[in-house]
């Protein structure tokens, strides 16, 4: 599962409209401009004679889920991914989430034309790692981890990266359906409601592709069935982490307390983690993120991505299967204020 996918409109002209984040912004337009300005289309890659056969495989792949993606998941692909960039790092951004030290409320960052959003992506992980610093020094727990894709919202036409294709076939499918459904709708403000739009799309996209291919069909859905008992377990422990931090931080307990109380809980979903390893070894794909700090940050990060696909779902089937129905549905909840929806999304998840 990917839990770390950077939303960054970039637009040329943004660093005008940020004031005293003229820096920030350059470094991103900078950051932006040279990707593009090193892809390559995929045709013209696909022509060469000493391509490896695993890049063009993943190359091929990728043309025929784009054309899937346009043909039965009414997803508007135009000319993304039709260019390909070969990096040598295994992230595309560089990406940092904050929030306090006794609260699951995430730290919010603002932006020109795209709103506020629950992280900061960077091209320069060094720049990263100062703005960390600064984070820190004002009290805030941080997180920070590596994505390896991000969406432009259709305001260029983003293209394949190394990154993106290092994962397995299954992986990869559902990375780029959870892109281009970013390009069919994003609700400015609402990283929570953006993300997990776009996980439930893409993985009933994954769905309907693993359909479409009868010869491999049984094979793949049986891995799919694991990985999914896999994260539902995950989701489970951490679910529980999150609503007995909700408790203590609500609580009158001395600061000192809480922050002791704190750390245990989170001592012991590291440890749960590990003692349910030994009986599925499935689990063993989320070693890495349980590796962290477990901190508040970290863990909005899963519940950004994760915390409204059972409602996303709910709608989807509600409307049998039918995208036109459902982008209706979305574009209705989403002119919603924002309690309104929220309490909606809340009562879908139920």
């Amino acid at each position: 599962m990917v839990i770390a996918t950077a939303r960054i409109a970039l637009l040329s002209g943004s660093v005008l409209l940020a004031g005293c984040q003229l820096g920030y912004y350059s470094h991103l337009v900078g950051g932006h401009t040279r990707l593009m300005m090193d892809r390559e289309p995929v045709d013209e890659v696909l022509a060469r004679d000493d391509l490896s056969a695993e890049l063009r495989q993943r190359l091929q792949l990728a043309q025929q889920l784009r054309d899937f993606a346009s043909n039965a998941l009414a997803l508007p692909v135009e000319d993304a991914y039709a260019d390909y960039v070969a990096l040598e790092r295994d992230w595309i951004t560089w990406n940092l989430f904050a929030a306090p030290p006794l609260s699951l409320e995430p730290h919010s960052w603002c932006y020109p034309v795209v709103g506020c959003a629950h992280y900061r992506g960077y091209f320069d992980q060094a720049r990263a790692e100062r703005d960390a610093k600064k984070l820190r020094g004002k009290g805030l727990e941080v997180y920070a981890s590596g994505a390896i894709a991000y969406s432009t919202l259709g305001w260029f036409d983003d293209p394949l990266t190394t990154p993106m294709l290092a994962g397995s076939e299954l992986w990869f499918a559902e990375l780029l359906f959870h892109e281009l459904a970013h390009r069919r709708f994003y609700l400015k403000g609402d990283t929570r409601f953006n993300e997990s739009l776009a996980t439930s799309v893409a993985r009933e996209g994954l769905r309907r592709w693993l359909a479409a291919q009868p010869q491999r069909r049984a094979e793949a859905e049986a891995q799919l069935a694991r990985q999914a008992a896999a994260r539902q377990q995950v989701l489970e422990l951490v679910a529980d982490t999150r609503t007995a931090l909700e408790t203590l931080y609500a609580s009158s307990l001395p600061e000192t307390e809480k922050l002791a109380r704190r750390d245990a809980l989170r001592a012991d979903l590291r440890q749960r983690y590990r003692a349910a390893l030994v009986e599925s070894p499935a689990l063993a794909g989320y070693q890495h993120w349980f590796d962290g700090p477990l901190n508040n940050a970290q863990l909005n990060t899963l519940a950004d991505y994760e915390g409204w696909v059972p409602a996303f779902d709910a709608v989807l089937a509600a409307c049998d299967g039918d995208w036109a129905c459902f982008w209706q549905e979305v574009e209705r909840m989403a002119d919603l204020p924002a309690e309104q929806r929220q309490a909606l999304l809340e009562k879908m998840n139920d």
